[in-house]
């Protein structure tokens, strides 16, 4: 089989692998649509996220969609055929997080895709029966790629208690931000106001149905205020995980409003104005990936609240791996910014004695 391997010293390999074969637990999965995480990118670039590296060559691809090919010993569900979207967490289920039933905050968890468990930029790929989750009848592969980052906007949205008819702005219209605006448009948002300085993302918010989508290239918070509530919005998710931004919604949400924080900061700390938090009593929510959010994720791919189209930007095969990758990273040769919003990658059909063997 072929499997794109990034290399702990940089750069991809298209290499031919020995399909693996699953064990006690476990299923093998065809590998049908890929996309591309914001942590995918800093592997590529950076080589780690914290203390996770890359120090040997590893498959990434985290948020994908496929077909059962193969069950192990003791496997009864999904079975061979079936249409799934795999949820990455694996966790010990023995840790004290664990046994709270909050096992995306397991102490000693394995993560498809992250080093060094490999994912699903390779045609087959192992992994435990229970992370997947079945595909309704008529949702595409594309959309199953959509459910693993349209469950954490589940699991930022549930964490933030949002309540009808109270007003949302979402900093930075990424991936995960656009997701996010989504899914508080479809839990009853009165109005969703999302932020950026990249028109394609901007273009992409409108057609998810946002009240506003603002360009803040030249604005000030106070500027923004006033677009949205002069005396503040309700709830706030930043979504890029830089001090400018948090600095935007501390200034943006009203006295006794949440923040929630979404976006990934690869230097790990923040400077953060604790004094203008305080004088207003801000709530400061952050989460961490997602939590018993696959199920509601896919009901609201399947059932049209997520227009998937208005998000994937560009798809590429296997082989344009490093390319697309690049094309991901939001910023062209010249250094302008780019049309990319959620990129693809789709791993060529297995042939039947592949699948067979």
């Amino acid at each position: 089989m072929r499997a794109a391997v990034l290399h702990p010293g940089g750069g991809f390999s298209i290499d031919d692998r020995e399909s693996a074969i699953p064990g006690p637990g476990e299923i093998s999965v065809e590998s049908m649509a890929v996309g591309i995480c914001g942590s995918d990118l800093h592997y590529f670039h950076d080589g780690h996220i914290g203390d996770w590296w890359v120090r040997e060559p590893h498959v990434l691809g985290h948020e994908f969609s496929g077909v059962v090919a193969g069950v192990g010993a003791g496997v009864t569900e999904p079975a061979v055929g079936d249409r799934v979207a795999i949820e990455p967490i694996i966790p010990c289920r023995e840790c004290d997080s664990c046994e709270r039933g909050l096992y995306n905050l397991c102490t000693d968890f394995s993560f498809t895709g992250s080093p060094h468990t490999d994912g699903g930029l390779q045609q087959v790929v192992i992994v435990p029966a229970e992370s997947a989750h079945q595909l309704p009848e008529g949702m595409s592969f594309v959309q199953g790629a959509l459910v693993e980052p349209t469950s954490i906007a589940v699991h930022a949205v549930r964490r933030s208690q949002l309540a009808e008819g109270e007003s949302v702005l979402i900093v930075g219209a990424g991936p995960i931000g656009l997701l996010v605006a989504a899914v508080a448009k479809a839990k009853g948002a009165a109005s969703v106001t999302i932020t950026d300085i990249n028109p394609a993302r901007l273009e992409a918010a409108k057609a998810l149905g946002v009240t506003q989508a603002i360009d803040v290239t030249d604005l000030s918070n106070e500027d923004l205020r006033e677009k949205t509530n002069p005396v503040g919005v309700d709830l706030v998710f930043e979504a890029v995980g830089h001090p400018h931004t948090y600095d935007t919604a501390l200034d943006v949400v009203r006295p006794g409003g949440r923040i929630v924080a979404v976006g990934v900061n690869a230097d790990e700390t923040i400077p953060f104005n604790l004094m203008l938090a305080q004088s207003k009593e801000v709530t400061l929510i952050p989460i961490y990936l997602g939590r018993d959010a696959f199920p509601e994720a896919i009901e609201l791919l399947a059932n049209g609240l997520i227009d998937s189209e208005a998000l994937i930007s560009h798809r590429f095969p296997l082989d344009k791996t490093e390319e697309a990758m690049t094309m991901a990273s939001g910023v062209s040769a010249a250094g302008s910014l780019n049309t990319a919003i959620k990129v693809l990658i789709e791993p060529p059909n297995l042939s039947s004695s592949e699948r067979d063997s």
